[in-house]
């Protein structure tokens, strides 16, 4: 007897309740008439960790009638992760053509002092949003390849990167949310004062390693303050099996910068901060994990701080 429900509540169903890839395998085989949407899911956003896997996902590609034109059609994000060789990262990138969301976590030390193979392959993609982890150098010649010029979302994840003013950034004319790593001890103030200067961009994410009270400070000290910083935790969040999630943490660091900060208050209290708690339950549905209390270590140590300064004031000075 045939399903009285309409192809699309159906594909609907099962779009929602496929969360992990053997979820997505088994739905593949249930019906004809759904796998074409659930091929979609699959394919859509490709999240690989380690040689083994992406090779996996490579054979799996050339394995079908017209594999470079089922990636180009089907792959949009891609995550790539883990000690991936670098011909092996260059050839999926090559072949997945169309991907506008790509997250590189690599351990490789292949680009450490030449990264050119790397950025012309990018060069290729239509970018908006790119999440880089790797041991390399950021050269003042990205300006000269259109992908950086296209993107609006930008994370690079290491230390120097503020060690030094970075104009280059004035050449990515699309851009409007960046997130660097903000080291205290390495960063150079007259490399963050020319990023915020940048009027185009609309979030200032700063991952911290140790307590914010030290980067608190720093941005203090140099007269740092601005609406659109968000300090995050060093830990990358991670992808559903599927993608999940890809975009994310934009999104609710963005959410920070909407929330008003009273003016009475200290310039110490007006850098917004996301912690890792709301991050991890936010991803918690589409990891199938349990949520995590809400915690704000920096709320608690701002806190704690204040009340010393209102301890010290009642006090007053010592005869």
């Amino acid at each position: 007897m045939p399903s009285a429900l309409p192809l699309e509540i159906k594909q609907n169903i099962f779009t929602l309740s496929t969360r992990t890839r053997a979820a997505a395998v088994n739905h593949l085989t249930i019906s004809q008439e759904i796998h074409s949407c659930l091929e979609q899911l699959v394919y859509r956003k490709i999240v690989l960790h380690g040689e083994e896997d992406a090779r996996l996902f490579l054979e799996c590609l050339y394995r079908r009638p017209m594999p470079v034109s089922f990636a180009l059609q089907s792959v949009k994000a891609l995550s790539l992760s883990g000690s991936i060789q670098s011909s092996t990262v260059i050839e999926i990138i090559s072949i997945c053509r169309s991907v506008t969301s790509l997250r590189l976590i690599l351990t490789t030390n292949e680009y450490a002092n030449n990264g050119s193979v790397l950025w012309r392959a990018l060069d290729g993609l239509p970018l908006q949003a790119l999440v880089l982890t790797i041991r390399m150098q950021f050269p003042s010649f990205l300006s000269e390849y259109h992908t950086f010029r296209n993107l609006s979302h930008l994370e690079l994840n290491g230390n120097h990167f503020l060690a030094e003013p970075q104009e280059e950034l004035e050449f990515f004319e699309s851009l409007t949310h960046i997130c660097v790593v903000l080291n205290p001890h390495i960063a150079d103030p007259q490399a963050v004062i020319l990023l915020i200067s940048n009027a185009q961009l609309q979030l200032l994410a700063f991952r911290v390693e140790d307590g914010h009270n030290a980067v608190d400070e720093f941005l203090e000290e140099h007269g740092i303050c601005d609406h659109r910083i968000v300090l995050l935790p060093f830990q990358l969040p991670v992808w559903g099996e599927l993608g999940q999630g890809d975009m994310l943490m934009w999104e609710l660091a963005e959410d920070r910068t909407k929330i008003p900060v009273p003016q009475n208050h200290t310039t110490l209290d007006r850098h917004r901060c996301l912690p890792l708690s709301t991050i991890q339950n936010a991803y918690a549905d589409y990891l199938d994990i349990a949520k995590v209390p809400e915690l704000n270590p920096c709320a608690v140590t701002r806190r704690h701080r204040r009340r010393l300064v209102e301890k010290a004031r009642t006090k007053g000075p010592q005869v």
